[in-house]
């Protein structure tokens, strides 16, 4: 039996977006074209359809906060701020690791509760996400 998120999978691939997001690299979700959270993956594609069943069960803070951001009529996207570049797969996640963190702290993102370190991508900072005051400021 399929799950909600292999659902989400297949319906990407069909919409023809294995193309943009079926790599390794950095993608980022906007409530209203304004970038809400980064995050990085060895496939995109798979991600995003993660994030939508976590929106669509309201699993997490943030997913509840952008579900309520689209009830309202906001528009909910995805995109791609960076391809890995690298081939062997461990070198791929090292590069985007290394990456993510300096997306986060340039685009600041309000829905990313973790913020890597720059002297170290696989420690983090944690950002505290309060939910009512990002949906007063976005709603």
């Amino acid at each position: 039996m399929a799950t909600y998120e292999d659902n989400a999978y297949n319906w990407l691939k069909r919409k023809g977006l294995a193309d943009k997001y079926e790599h390794a690299g950095i993608y980022c979700i906007k409530i209203d074209d304004k970038i809400v959270y980064i995050g990085k993956s060895a496939n995109m594609l798979r991600r995003i359809a993660q994030h939508y069943a976590g929106i669509k069960k309201g699993t997490e803070k943030k997913y509840r906060i952008i579900s309520e951001a689209e009830r309202k009529g906001h528009p909910i996207s995805f995109d791609v701020l960076y391809y890995a570049k690298s081939r062997r797969y461990a070198d791929k996640l090292a590069e985007i690791g290394e990456r993510e963190g300096d997306y986060i702290r340039r685009h600041k993102p309000i829905l990313n509760a973790q913020i890597p370190k720059e002297q170290d991508w696989s420690k983090w900072d944690l950002n505290e996400v309060d939910a009512k005051a990002i949906l007063e400021s976005i709603l």
